[in-house]
């Protein structure tokens, strides 16, 4: 079984608008699932252990809430599972944080972007992490 790609930075930088068009669906994801997070936490905190009873008359809608919670979460884990199809590392979602393997200087590093960026504008030794960031 081959490893995970290596890219070149100008094919690294081939994704980026890519990665930039996923975050943006996470986003609006993370927001849905606040909204969601509120409305549930509201009726928890009217009924408490008697919502998640069948008779409860709030149920239908506790159950409906947890149910598209769970659907939105599965949609974060998909797109998340589409960079790593393309040996993408999602080290966060929030904020984003994907690196890709690459090399510089005849060494494996890892190209490292981050929200913002339109381009790979970082890299950092494959043992090391964000804080040790450098410069292209």
């Amino acid at each position: 079984m081959p490893g995970p790609r290596v890219y070149s930075l100008d094919e690294v930088n081939e994704l980026v608008p890519r990665l930039a068009e996923v975050f943006a669906r996470v986003d609006e994801i993370k927001e849905a699932l606040r909204v969601l997070h509120i409305r549930l936490n509201a009726l928890e905190l009217i009924w408490g252990r008697a919502l998640r009873e069948s008779t409860n008359p709030d149920h239908g809608e506790f159950t409906s809430y947890v149910t598209e919670m769970k659907t939105l979460e599965d949609e974060v884990e998909k797109l998340t599972q589409g960079i790593a199809k393309l040996s993408g590392q999602v080290k966060s979602v929030d904020p984003p944080l994907v690196d890709f393997y690459g090399v510089r200087d005849g060494h494996l590093v890892l190209w490292c972007w981050t929200r913002g960026e339109e381009r790979i504008e970082h890299w950092h030794h494959v043992d090391t992490g964000f804080a040790s960031r450098q410069h292209v």
